[in-house]
């Protein structure tokens, strides 16, 4: 039998390691990453009117390729070229893999068997170095329609004509132009 001074200090020892191995979750927890990092913005292309003025569109598109040129087609194939096109680029950190992961995995084929898992990471002091940059253009373009009428009455035959490219990479995007608001 162990004196009660041996006992106390085995006890002592005990909760030492296990304060020790409490700091160490809720540090690893915290650890790498801040809540508040922006994520980038998706893909998109909006267009409207610019309120209060009857005869200005606004396009939007967010795309990692800036606009290059932007055209307003009309009904009978008149290009109507954009009024103003600013562009910004914007740099986003992906700090995904600094966060605790759970993946779930299927591996096999038609000639092996098919084996399955299930992983759980979770960093300990901050993960890897997983972050990785993304970068996005959000590209604003103002048209002008020559005359309000005839684009109300055939808007649907019209066509926005955007190329975007950075010299590397090229891409078109064509779509509709909005809809008139009612007034």
């Amino acid at each position: 039998m162990q004196t009660p001074a041996a006992q106390n200090s085995a006890m002592t020892r005990i909760h030492a390691w296990a304060l020790a191995l409490a700091c160490l979750f809720l540090l690893s927890g915290c650890w790498g990453g801040d809540a508040n990092t922006t994520q980038a913005p998706q893909e998109s292309v909006t267009s409207r009117f610019i309120a209060g003025t009857p005869s200005h569109i606004e396009t939007v598109i967010v795309d990692p390729l800036p606009v290059a040129s932007a055209h307003l087609v009309t009904a009978d194939g008149v290009m109507i070229e954009a009024k103003e096109i600013v562009r910004e680029k914007n740099s986003y950190a992906d700090e995904g893999g600094n966060l605790p992961h759970v993946s779930v995995g299927a591996a096999g084929g038609s000639q092996t068997r098919v084996t399955t898992g299930i992983g759980i990471e979770f960093p300990l002091f901050g993960g890897g170095t997983d972050s990785r940059a993304i970068s996005t253009t959000t590209s604003t373009i103002t048209f002008m329609v020559p005359d309000r009428l005839v684009y109300e009455e055939s808007w649907q035959r019209w066509l926005l004509h955007v190329e975007l490219g950075d010299g590397a990479s090229h891409r078109t995007i064509e779509t509709l132009p909005p809809k008139p608001p009612m007034e």
